[in-house]
């Protein structure tokens, strides 16, 4: 798969998970919100307030195996990195935040995707 085709893969997931998540009471505060440490996919206040950073990996095969396991310590690090980063210039948020990963599965055709939302994914230093 191509870059244009990956990326493209990845934007219908994100819409569809900020969709999803739109509809469970969350309010969207950014998406793809980019610094000099990585990029968040989405940025969002969860239905309680609490500013999440949502990471949403989309898959389409099971060739890769689980996309659960692609976000590693290393992702992890640089996604807190880009969270103390945007609260930095957003003080109009709490530094308490959570990270929230958020799973797109596209792989039988004919049948919608299912999303699997693992929510307080925790980071360790």
């Amino acid at each position: 798969m191509g870059s244009q085709s990956r990326k493209k893969t990845g934007n219908w997931g994100e819409t569809l998970v900020m969709e999803h998540l739109l509809r469970q009471g969350y309010e969207l505060v950014a998406r793809n919100y980019h610094c000099r440490y990585g990029e968040a996919d989405l940025i969002m206040l969860d239905e309680t307030g609490l500013l999440t950073c949502v990471e949403v990996k989309t898959r389409r095969s099971q060739k890769f195996g689980p996309a659960e396991y692609s976000v590693g310590k290393k992702k992890l690090k640089a996604l807190a990195a880009t969270m103390n980063a945007f609260l930095y210039e957003h003080t109009e948020y709490p530094e308490i935040w959570n990270l929230d990963l958020a799973i797109v599965e596209d792989f039988f055709p004919g049948k919608s995707a299912e999303i699997l939302h693992f929510r307080s994914v925790r980071i360790d230093e």
